[in-house]
């Protein structure tokens, strides 16, 4: 899974088959706008590989103990990481991997809103989604 943060801004997890170059490529090309400053990662090989001549590259080597250098931090989207995980493993204790995406989105949502009134903010949504029906929801088909 990737995890993608702008800073005072909005999180979103992304559930990806692997973590190689060519499908965090993908990512960035998708969610990442021209029009940003930096992009700052950990000591990633891949993420080395496809941001090394943008010029907005910023890293944090982890793999020597550093973790923030200046400006140059991932710990706003590691401390979603760290949300994730305990929620995971406090409420749902495992989850599958056809409904990840699912549970990513419920945890970003919850993230990117954790300042909102919870109860107003889910009573609205949910007086706009599609119900999800049981067969769907249980089928071996992903």
């Amino acid at each position: 899974m990737v995890g993608l943060r702008q800073r005072k801004g909005p999180l979103r997890f992304i559930h990806t088959k692997d973590a190689k170059a060519n499908t965090l490529k993908a990512i960035i090309e998708e969610y990442i706008g021209p029009d940003v400053q930096y992009v700052m990662t950990d000591d990633s090989t891949a993420a080395r590989t496809i941001l090394q001549d943008t010029g907005k590259h910023r890293i944090i080597q982890h793999n020597i103990g550093k973790y923030v250098e200046g400006i140059v931090h991932t710990n706003t989207v590691e401390s979603a990481f760290s949300l994730l995980k305990r929620g995971i493993v406090g409420n749902f204790h495992r989850v599958s991997i056809k409904h990840l995406q699912r549970y990513l989105n419920e945890f970003s949502y919850r993230f990117n809103r954790r300042n909102e009134d919870a109860f107003i903010e889910t009573v609205r949504r949910l007086a706009g989604f599609a119900p999800l029906p049981f067969q769907v929801l249980t089928s071996e088909k992903a």
